[in-house]
């Protein structure tokens, strides 16, 4: 139930970190009840949201939930590692409260990080989906780990919002809570060397990316990139770092041209690869099965 606690220890715990989410907040908390793993609690943690989005996860009546709802706003960073510290479960699953997962996402991660030891955080591929709720990309990120952190200072082949990790790994490594707007590629950035990242194929997370997408938001989260990307130059790399932080600028400039033109939609659709029909229905099955969950409110 709202602010409450199961007392028996689940194999995951679902942090939800929620800041004014309620429009879209319903379907997440769907997308979580309608998993064929059940054996989870949810953590799901207020960040001081203004649009009644507290009220909506303290209607939710399952010994599995917990809520935290303290008024203040102390950024995404913050909260993840507030939810790091209050997870009972050995595995700790991430989820943004204005996307949803397929119905399997948690099962399949699960599978994999039992069958492969040595990885301590897997991800998934991605379906991005517009306004109408129709897909518009597929993004499929690379299976290993020396791939997915083949070019850390351009970017990390892993979906944050996508990951389930070893409680372990989450409790060594910690995010910057003073990162507001990088703070995955910082984890990932200070953390490659000492883990093991992997992706399985199957697009599980649905991202409402379109929707999410600001030009102010966007454009201080690559200013304050490029700052790190040149904060964390090795001895002799400067030239790389100064070259990824002049490319993390660039594309300011090509999303402000987008906007402009009325183009974010294709910035998104390059991400990724155009949805075929098998993609179509399975995105279409699992936002069927997960709008046909109720909530148990």
């Amino acid at each position: 139930m709202g602010d409450g606690y199961c007392p028996v220890k689940p194999e995951i715990t679902i942090g939800l970190p929620v800041w004014n989410a309620a429009p879209f907040l319903e379907d997440a908390l769907r997308s979580i009840f309608a998993q064929t793993f059940s054996d989870w609690e949810l953590i799901a943690v207020d960040d001081g949201s203004r649009d009644g989005s507290a009220a909506i996860l303290r209607r939710l009546r399952d010994p599995r939930v917990r809520v935290i709802a303290d008024g203040e706003h102390r950024g995404l960073g913050a909260r993840l590692n507030q939810i790091v510290a209050e997870a009972a479960g050995p595995f700790i699953a991430r989820m943004d409260a204005d996307d949803l997962m397929h119905p399997e996402r948690l099962a399949r991660e699960h599978a994999f990080l039992r069958a492969n030891a040595e990885v301590d955080v897997v991800g998934c591929g991605v379906i991005s989906f517009d306004a109408a709720e129709q897909p518009i990309s597929v993004r499929q990120s690379p299976a290993g780990h020396a791939a997915i952190t083949a070019a850390p200072l351009t970017g990390f082949g892993i979906v944050h919002a996508s990951v389930l990790g070893r409680a372990e790994w989450w409790h060594k490594h910690r995010y910057n809570e003073q990162n507001r707007g990088c703070e995955d590629w910082e984890l990932w950035f200070d953390s490659r060397g000492q883990s093991t990242f992997a992706n399985i194929p199957e697009p599980l997370y649905f991202y409402r990316e379109q929707q999410a997408y600001s030009f102010r938001g966007y454009a201080g989260d690559k200013l304050q990139l490029a700052e790190l990307v040149w904060k964390k130059r090795r001895p002799g790399g400067g030239l790389a770092s100064l070259t990824a932080a002049a490319g993390h600028i660039a594309r300011i400039g090509v999303y402000a041209v987008a906007q402009l033109l009325g183009r974010q939609g294709t910035l998104i659709r390059r991400r990724g690869v155009p949805p075929g029909e098998e993609h179509r229905r399975f995105f279409e099955e699992g936002l069927r099965r997960v709008r046909s969950t109720a909530l148990p409110a």
